[in-house]
């Protein structure tokens, strides 16, 4: 689309709505654009902060906020693109502007499990438990934090939201069939591997220590970080001793290997689909758009559009 649109008044700049391009160093397991695409198209909302620093919805609005300024006095349109459904209500809902909760308490929310976050929620706003993505342990320990905090429920909070960053504009959700969905995952994770996924990820550890690699929330940037780096180091990896067999012994789990750790990565990257396409499936403002094979995606947005629309300045 950028490049249909390079020809017209301005041409196009792209904002990334992904929540992990924002670090630097995390390029082929979040799928950062080429260093080619980038200098062909503006780009914004990428290699925004080091592995080891923290980042959130808020400092994500004031960079996108500073990059649309730019590109609508550069007279370019802007596509914002991807798949952080946070980012994407903040853009065009608004910023709830509930304030952080003590350190002590964050630190004491952070060391709990999903489960226990999602029991403390229910003990203390369990209407708000129904609202957001009990599976998200950020979302639940947020929600915990607010209402601790101030005592009011972050509901309150998102109702009196200021007004959005983003307010005109046309939003496309875009799928592919659950079986296309599937083999296109596999061979997308294949590919970051083919590229050199396990390289990055060893660059990433030397240069910030494996537990920041391990914390970093990124899919498969942990699985990777803790493969052994030769044959002889797999049986280190088990969380459990193996014991000779015989009466009463335990088997320990199975070895780590390369296949094991790509099946596990392809597990957790279907699973997070699945939560896009829950989140997504409640956002009143998008059009769907179903992809099937090479089928081109600017013809299938033409064709999602109204006919009579004329081509916004934000999609």
């Amino acid at each position: 689309m950028a490049r249909t649109l390079a020809g017209s008044k301005g041409g196009a700049a792209i904002l990334a709505m992904d929540a992990m391009q924002v670090y630097r160093g995390a390029d082929i397991g979040t799928s950062k654009p080429t260093a080619a695409e980038r200098t062909e198209v503006p780009h914004g909302g990428l290699d925004l902060v080091d592995l080891n620093e923290s980042f959130d919805v808020a400092q994500y609005l004031k960079h996108a906020a500073a990059f649309l300024r730019e590109q609508r006095e550069a007279g370019r349109r802007v596509i914002i693109v991807g798949g952080t459904g946070l980012y994407f209500r903040a853009l065009t809902r608004g910023l709830c502007e509930a304030p952080q909760g003590p350190d002590k308490l964050r630190r004491e929310l952070a060391a709990l499990s999903t489960g226990q976050l999602r029991e403390r929620l229910q003990a203390v706003d369990p209407a708000m438990l129904e609202r957001l993505d009990a599976s998200n342990p950020r979302r639940l320990a947020r929600a915990i934090e607010v209402k601790e905090a101030t005592g009011r429920s972050l509901r309150e909070w998102q109702e009196e939201t200021p007004e959005p960053l983003v307010r005109k504009f046309t939003a496309f959700w875009i799928q592919r069939g659950k079986t296309e969905l599937a083999r296109r995952i596999e061979a997308r994770v294949e590919a970051m591997f083919a590229t050199g996924w396990e390289e990055e990820v060893r660059g990433l550890v030397a240069r910030y220590g494996l537990e920041a690699v391990r914390a970093f929330p990124g899919i498969g940037y942990r699985e990777i970080a803790e493969m052994p780096r030769e044959p002889d180091q797999i049986s280190k990896l088990s969380k459990f001793p193996n014991f000779e067999e015989g009466e009463g012994a335990v088997a320990g789990p199975a070895p780590v290997t390369l296949e094991g750790v790509k099946s596990d990565i392809l597990v957790a990257t279907r699973q997070y689909a699945k939560r896009q396409l829950t989140w997504f499936a409640r956002e009143p403002t998008l059009r769907k758009v179903m992809l099937t094979g090479n089928q081109s995606l600017l013809a299938a947005l033409r064709d999602a559009a109204p006919r009579t629309a004329v081509m916004p300045d934000l999609f």
